[in-house]
């Protein structure tokens, strides 16, 4: 459940922007102009004057909250248009493997071609196995193995 955000008097919020274009006033001043000012006493000016102070704050959170949203959300529209997705990645390279008038750009695309859609052979693997050490059934359950390891790729 979101956290409850405190309501301020029309009283806080006029402190609140009073401090914020002032900001070089102490504390005592903005004490003396908003008693004059509202007709209240030192100590309920000094607890608006409290309370304005939260106020600011979650204002300002709220801004740069507010701003680090526009500046992520630029940032994925950046990364969208630069990135290319797949589909256009394979767009791309087949127009260079139909069209180029180079043979060896069109080896490369289909080079890359056939390493996206996974299309290369599978890497030879070189084992050795001294048979002399081993038993029949041994020899038998090594080159089981061995069959799996290719059968997986």
């Amino acid at each position: 459940m979101p956290e409850k955000q405190p309501t301020y008097s029309k009283q806080v919020i006029d402190i609140a922007d009073f401090i914020l274009k002032h900001p070089e006033k102490k504390r005592e001043a903005v004490i003396a102009h908003f008693c004059t000012l509202l007709h209240k006493k030192r100590r309920t000016i000094n607890t608006y004057i409290s309370q304005a102070k939260e106020y600011n704050q979650s204002r300002i959170h709220k801004q740069e909250r507010a701003k680090e949203e526009v500046i992520v959300a630029e940032a994925k529209e950046l990364i969208r248009k630069v990135i290319l997705t797949r589909d256009e990645s394979l767009e791309i390279l087949s127009n260079i493997a139909k069209n180029s008038k180079r043979e060896n750009s069109q080896i490369r695309a289909v080079t890359a071609i056939s390493g996206m859609q996974g299309w290369n052979a599978p890497a030879k693997t070189e084992i050795n196995i001294t048979a002399s050490d081993m038993t029949r059934e041994e020899i038998t359950a090594e080159i089981e193995r061995i069959k799996k390891i290719r059968d997986d790729r």
